[in-house]
This record gives structure tokens, C-alpha cells and sequence, in this order.
């Protein structure tokens, strides 16, 4: 029997020894799926802060774009609205009498120092020629110009029509004022 009591002594003790490594292996295991479960829900959290973080940029990104594309269509509008004045302004200007135009062409006229070639608008052809002297100017067949004159020299060539003096010297000029006074 001392042998069989060994056995049993060595079973016993093999018994304990696996129950003992099956305890320490399931409380291995528990720690292992705790810290995994503890890192995925860290990285959980971490992708909805980051989830968040994108929505708030790409929503701010949006309101921006928005803004921005407000702005420009405004803006779109009023150089729009600014255009139609000055459009209206040499219409208003050819639909002056031939008298109210004459100290504007004579004036026109006087700031032009060369002998030369002028081209005049086909209303104000008539009145061109009257207020030119024929000495310096030769006076050619009309443009298409709403109102006003081109003269045009061997050296130089100056744009006196309706639409370049509004465009050109009267909007620089007046732009910014107009403009506070609609907008």
C-alpha cells in the first residue's frame, strides 16, 4: 500500500498543482480580456472624439464656405447694381441737349494739344464740327459711340467718348462714394 499511497500523494499533488495553473491561467485570461476590453473602449472613445473633432471641422469648413459664397454672390450683386449706374449715367449724359454737351466737348476739345484725326459719335458729329478748329482737327466719319469723340494723332491716340469718360476718369473717381451711398 506505501506504493499506492505514494501514487496518490504524487496524484493529489499533480491535482492540486493543475487546479492551482487552471486558477492562475483563468485569472490570466480575465486580466487579458479586461485589458482588452479596456484598450477597445479607449479606442471607442478616442475614435468618437476624433468622429466629433471632423464633424465640427468639416461643419465650420461648410459655414465658412457658405459665408464665403454669401459674400461673393453680394458682392456679384453690387458691382452689378454699381455697372447699371454707370451705365445709366452715359445714358443720361447722351440724352443731354446738344447745348448742355457743348462745354463738355469744348472743354474736350481745348485739352487736346496736337493736330490730328477726330472720330466723332454720330450724334455729336454736327456739333464737332462747328466748335473744332479746321486748322488743328480733321473731322472723319462717325463711330459707334453713345456720345463723345476719339482723336487720334501720327503720336497719340485719346478716347473721349461717353462710355471711356464715365468708365475711365468719372467711376475711379466716384466709386467708392456711390457705393456708400447705395450699400
Amino acid at each position: 500500500m506505501a506504493l499506492q499511497d505514494i501514487l496518490a500523494a504524487i496524484t493529489a499533488q499533480a491535482d492540486k498543482r493543475i487546479a492551482s495553473s487552471r486558477t492562475e491561467h483563468q485569472r490570466s485570461l480575465t486580466q487579458l480580456r479586461e485589458e482588452s476590453e479596456r484598450r477597445l473602449a479607449k479606442k471607442k472613445q478616442e475614435l468618437a472624439v476624433s468622429k466629433q473633432e471632423r464633424m465640427k471641422q468639416l461643419e465650420s469648413k461648410a459655414k465658412t464656405h457658405a459665408l464665403a459664397q454669401k459674400r461673393n454672390m453680394v458682392l456679384s450683386k453690387k458691382k452689378e447694381l454699381l455697372d447699371r449706374v454707370y451705365e445709366e449715367a452715359v445714358t443720361r449724359l447722351s440724352s443731354l441737349s446738344e447745348k448742355e454737351i457743348e462745354s463738355l466737348l469744348r472743354a474736350c476739345v481745348k485739352a487736346i494739344k496736337n493736330k490730328g484725326v477726330i472720330y466723332p459719335s454720330a450724334k455729336h458729329a454736327d456739333l464737332l464740327k462747328k466748335i473744332c478748329p479746321s486748322e488743328q482737327f480733321t473731322i472723319e466719319k462717325s463711330t459707334q459711340a453713345i456720345g463723345g469723340f476719339l482723336f487720334v494723332s501720327d503720336t497719340s491716340e485719346q478716347d473721349f467718348t461717353f462710355e471711356h469718360i464715365v468708365e475711365h476718369v468719372l467711376r475711379p473717381q466716384t466709386e467708392l462714394d456711390i457705393s456708400r451711398m447705395l450699400f
